[in-house]
């Protein structure tokens, strides 16, 4: 399954259902061992890092830190909704977590089902989304989930996760093409440990 590496402790990815499936109680490997632990220093080139921390007890409740420690957003979840909130309070998106589960975010995603806006491949092994007519692709590599447009080798964005903080990285190209925002909800979504579909 692209190119996975024997050397972690696994992919993230669970292709079965679509989901991430980090496995946080597992130890790192021995220090003592002849490879290193693999680390986030082979940066995307240029690209802006968020980090989901204060994740109580998922990333469903959690902030969003960027650049200079400054805190871009906040996840709150309360009951049956989850609401992605920007810097100065305002709502940006609402998750709601009912039989059919629904997203939707101001003026980029019209509500519908979370399976429908990240759909799952037939095959089951990435999501799509669309975004101004353009279709993008979430799918594993390494320790990554990486979005790409289908057919292009360039990386736009890509998640990673420690035991207590999620990563997302966002290329330039990514931030022109207005990804920013929708990159943090997918991230929501792939990372949350809850049926999407």
């Amino acid at each position: 399954m692209y190119g996975s590496n024997p050397f972690t402790a696994q992919d993230g990815w669970n292709a079965g259902n679509g989901q991430s499936t980090w496995d946080t109680s597992a130890p790192p490997p021995s220090i003592f061992g002849a490879l290193p632990y693999p680390s986030v220093s082979s940066a995307l080139p240029g690209a802006i890092t968020l980090k989901f921390t204060s994740l109580s007890p998922t990333i469903l409740n959690s902030k969003v830190i960027g650049p200079r420690n400054e805190t871009y957003f906040r996840v709150v979840t309360d009951g049956g909704h989850t609401v992605l909130k920007d810097a100065q309070g305002s709502n940006i998106a609402l998750l709601e977590w009912r039989d059919h589960p629904t997203v939707e975010a101001r003026s980029l995603v019209v509500k519908q089902p979370m399976g429908q806006w990240l759909r799952l491949s037939t095959d089951r092994s990435h999501r799509f989304m669309v975004h101004n007519g353009v279709g993008y692709s979430w799918s594993p590599h390494d320790r990554f989930l990486q979005l790409s447009i289908p057919g292009s080798y360039d990386v736009l964005a890509r998640v990673s996760k420690t035991y207590d903080v999620v990563v997302l990285e966002l290329t330039p190209h990514a931030l022109q093409l207005g990804l920013l925002e929708l990159g943090v909800l997918a991230t929501i979504l792939l990372q949350c440990g809850k049926s999407i579909d």
